[in-house]
């Protein structure tokens, strides 16, 4: 396969297979922010926040496009002057011709995102989401021509259909007959104008995500044979395990809740932490999520988690956790950095796989605003 450089827009495809926005939170800001989508790139920065060191590194590197986790544009902006750090830091991505892709909370939510990272740094095992959403999914019935299943089946799956969790063109057939009587306009696949035909017909069932339903449906039509199909569409209430909010694993083995304090410093880079202790002085079962997930608190307990690491805890949120849960508090910069390096390998061997020439660069500027005394 000839290589070529990819554009943003096929950076962005790539990015949104595995972190779809339609999985972000609705008043978050992500995908596509700043520059022209059909730039080729042979260069990309992969940064956590657009500072003005990860911009001017952008430049030095030569880079055409910046992939970062935080969105530069968040609340609606009336102005883009010099007066304002997010028009300051736009005027300068624009006349560098840098373009900005954002994967915020798409990538909190995702596999292999912010809190699987985050894990896999504290070494957990036997990962699985916290949080599942539910309302997210739906069933496609549609019936099929014996003969045509498998390559309906195979176009849907390709479309999106079809995946539980680490399975994929997943199905459910059961045969039976199907009636019509074609028009005399009608062009019939089988039978003939005026006939009631009956036919051995399979209906296939598989899953897909809502926001799947068109390309899902399109794909279906495309090979069916039928000039008129019939099929229909369910909302599920499933919660869908491909994706969610923060994860829980467990330890290799329990440790004291002092050395499970400093394995965090040691593993996270990090300074200082702040928490309280919970019912147990042992750890094993782990809750994560990076950033600011307060909210997981009641979730994690449920789920008999020993200890919680997070970041921007409040301190009555402290208070009503403490003896229940060893809650921890390990800053938002550090417990959202450890998902910078694997999402940019990942990116670079994707966009490899798909025939493009690019490198795909770990930003050596990224620092956290917040400092110590």
């Amino acid at each position: 396969m000839e290589e070529r450089s990819p554009t943003v827009a096929d950076v962005l495809s790539v990015i949104e297979a595995w972190a779809p926005r339609e999985i972000a939170w609705q008043k978050d800001n992500v995908g596509h922010l700043v520059g022209r989508r059909g730039v080729e790139v042979r260069r990309i920065l992969v940064a956590l926040d657009v500072t003005d060191e990860v911009i001017a590194e952008a430049r030095h590197i030569g880079a055409q496009l910046l992939v970062t986790h935080h969105p530069l544009i968040f609340q609606p902006i009336l102005s883009v002057t010099d007066q304002s750090r997010v028009g300051r830091l736009l005027l300068r991505l624009t006349e560098s011709n840098i373009a900005l892709i954002v994967a915020h909370t798409n990538l909190d939510f995702s596999k292999d995102g912010v809190s699987m990272a985050l894990a896999r740094a504290l070494g957990l095992q036997e990962l699985r989401f916290l949080h599942t959403e539910q309302g997210k999914l739906e069933k496609i019935a549609v019936f099929v021509p014996k003969d045509h299943v498998d390559t309906v089946s195979e176009a849907m799956a390709r479309a999106g259909a079809g995946i539980i969790g680490e399975y994929s063109n997943c199905s459910f057939r059961v045969e039976g007959t199907g009636t019509f009587k074609p028009s005399e306009r009608a062009h019939p696949f089988v039978g003939s104008p005026g006939t009631l035909e009956h036919v051995d017909e399979i209906r296939l069932e598989m899953i897909l995500p809502s926001w799947k339903r068109i390309d899902v449906i399109e794909a279906m039509k495309a090979v069916h044979p039928y000039e008129e199909v019939a099929y229909d569409v369910y909302p599920l209430v499933n919660a869908d395990p491909n994706y969610g909010a923060g994860v829980i694993g467990r330890l290799p083995k329990p440790v004291r809740a002092e050395s499970f304090l400093r394995h965090i410093r040691r593993q996270l880079h990090v300074e200082h932490l702040r928490y309280v202790k919970g019912k147990s002085s042992t750890i094993q079962s782990v809750a994560v999520c990076g950033g600011a997930c307060s909210d997981l608190i009641k979730a994690a307990i449920q789920q008999n988690a020993d200890a919680l690491v997070t970041a921007d805890i409040s301190y009555h949120t402290f208070q009503e956790a403490e003896g229940s849960i060893f809650l921890v508090d390990a800053g938002h910069f550090e417990t959202e950095a450890v998902v910078v390096s694997p999402f940019a390998l990942r990116l670079e061997r994707e966009l490899k796989q798909q025939g493009f020439s690019v490198s795909v660069i770990v930003s050596k500027e990224m620092k956290n605003p917040v400092q110590w005394l």
